[in-house]
């Protein structure tokens, strides 16, 4: 949105530079650029940026999650597993399935089937080179079932 700061061309992913961005962690404390939030209201505004990528990536169906990957470095699948660890932190128990489902909005297959062309030569050989990049999606268990934690009788 009117940044003017040079950015590599999509084709040229070994004009990117290997520096890993640094991990972020919540916090409530103030910093230079921002105020004391209280830990609620953090989490409120970081919800609502969420529920505002989903509806936005909902509405451009012209963009598909290869590009995404390319350019970014996280697609729409990457952030049903994001939303899917956060709930499984939280003690829900949902699916994968059900995490994509609230990120597109229909089941995956789906829409997948309706919006997801074929990718080309050029795209793969680009999500290739711009591998090191990729969001990663560190394995977690599921929370352990409601039933496993009541007693037996």
């Amino acid at each position: 949105h009117g940044l003017d700061r040079e950015r590599a061309p999509p084709s040229e992913p070994a004009a990117m530079t290997n520096r890993q961005p640094k991990p972020f962690r919540l916090s409530s404390e103030a910093t230079p650029y921002s105020p004391k939030y209280t830990t609620t209201q953090q989490q409120a505004a970081e919800a609502a940026a969420f529920s505002s990528l989903v509806t936005h990536l909902r509405g451009r169906l012209d963009v598909p999650n290869i590009e995404l990957m390319i350019l970014g470095g996280f697609c729409r699948n990457c952030l049903a597993k994001w939303y899917l660890a956060g709930a499984w932190r939280s003690g829900l128990h949902i699916t994968y399935d059900q995490a994509c489902e609230r990120v597109y909005g229909m089941p995956y297959a789906e829409w997948k089937a309706a919006h997801q062309p074929k990718a080309t030569v050029e795209q793969l050989a680009r999500l290739e080179a711009t591998k090191p990049f990729h969001a990663s999606h560190p394995k977690q268990d599921p929370p352990a079932s409601p039933a496993a934690s009541l007693p037996h009788t």
